[in-house]
């Protein structure tokens, strides 16, 4: 017995600073989670080789995410001069618990620039960035990211959609034929809340895609 308690008691200090070990990591771990989270990003749209047709994946895969000024969000490689790249990220929002970075917030291409909520219109289904009155209604999270911290989510997952309508087509055949070079190939940002096509329209084209996170540099 009294063996036992020399042990423990030679044990204790040992004990006392693995624990204080891995709490420092859990902080560490914790701060590092919370300053990644802050870091303003741009949006880069990813999809599957097989999905939709060559000319299709062409426009969308690796193409930026941009705020358009009619407040919705669109995909594409060549933007108009209108649009504003993504530049935002997580942040706190009033309608979850506190200290939450379950909203999702970007600079507009506004004069001047002003930071903007993003939410889902949960009538269309498009995603789209506004101020505060204007998310009122809407779908303003949560977001999160992934497991690896690469790619963002929406309500706990990936229903990102790129999506193309017929009279996009015509305005873009339109606008070549009167030699107005201001935009192609342009995409609008859809999300399938209930995973049943998010009700597009016949004729509608829409790729299944993942938004990747790309720090911002400045």
């Amino acid at each position: 017995m009294v063996l036992g308690i020399v042990m423990m008691s030679a044990m204790l200090p040992t004990m006392i600073g693995l624990n204080e070990a891995t709490s420092g990591t859990r902080d560490r771990e914790e701060s590092r989670r919370d300053s990644s989270r802050k870091q303003r990003c741009h949006l880069v749209a990813t999809c599957k080789i097989n999905e939709g047709n060559q000319r299709q994946r062409e426009q969308v895969h690796n193409a930026k995410v941009y705020a358009g000024s009619d407040g919705k969000l669109y995909i594409t490689k060549y933007p108009k001069s209108s649009m504003a790249p993504f530049n935002g990220g997580f942040y706190t929002h009033p309608a979850f618990a506190p200290d939450n970075t379950s909203g999702m917030v970007t600079v507009t291409g506004e004069n001047p620039p002003t930071l903007r909520w993003v939410f889902l219109d949960s009538g269309t289904h498009e995603m789209r960035w506004g101020s505060r009155p204007d998310s009122e209604g809407h779908i303003c999270g949560p977001f999160d990211w992934t497991k690896d911290e690469q790619r963002v989510t929406l309500e706990g997952w990936e229903g990102w959609l790129a999506v193309r309508f017929p009279d996009d087509e015509q305005q873009e055949e339109l606008e070549a034929q009167l030699d107005v070079d201001d935009g192609r190939g342009i995409w609008r940002l859809y999300f399938d809340q209930h995973d049943d096509g998010a009700g597009l329209p016949s004729g509608a084209q829409g790729l299944e895609i993942r938004l990747k996170r790309v720090i911002a540099e400045s």
